[in-house]
C-alpha cells in the first residue's frame, strides 16, 4: 500500500470482483482519517497524550497552553493509511 500511496493518482479496492472504493489516495485519507491533532507532552515524570479537534485548534486554550509550556514531545495528525482504509472498506486484512 505504501507504493500505491506514493505512485498512484487513483487507487481502487476490489473484493470478490466488486469495486468497493476508488479515489485518489489523498482524498481517501482525508475522507477516512480523523480531523484530530494528537499531542504528547511530558509535564512531569509521565508522558501525557491528548487529542484536539483540528477545526478549533487555533482557539483551543489547552492546546495553546501546551505549546507555550515547552513540554511537547510530539505532534501528529491522525491521518488514515491506505491499509486502514482498505480494512474499513472491505472488512478484510491485507496478507
Amino acid at each position: 500500500m505504501t507504493v500505491a500511496d506514493e505512485l498512484c493518482d487513483r487507487v481502487g479496492f476490489i473484493v470478490d470482483g466488486e469495486v468497493r472504493l476508488i479515489d485518489a489516495p489523498r482524498a481517501l485519507k482525508l475522507r477516512y482519517g480523523r480531523r484530530v491533532v494528537r499531542v504528547e507532552s511530558r509535564p512531569a515524570e509521565q508522558t501525557m497524550t491528548r487529542d484536539f479537534p483540528l477545526e478549533t485548534l487555533g482557539d483551543d486554550a489547552d492546546f495553546i497552553a501546551l505549546l507555550r509550556g515547552g513540554q511537547v514531545q510530539t505532534i501528529h495528525t491522525l491521518e488514515a493509511t491506505l491499509e486502514d482504509i482498505f480494512i474499513e472498506a472491505t472488512g478484510r486484512r491485507l496478507e
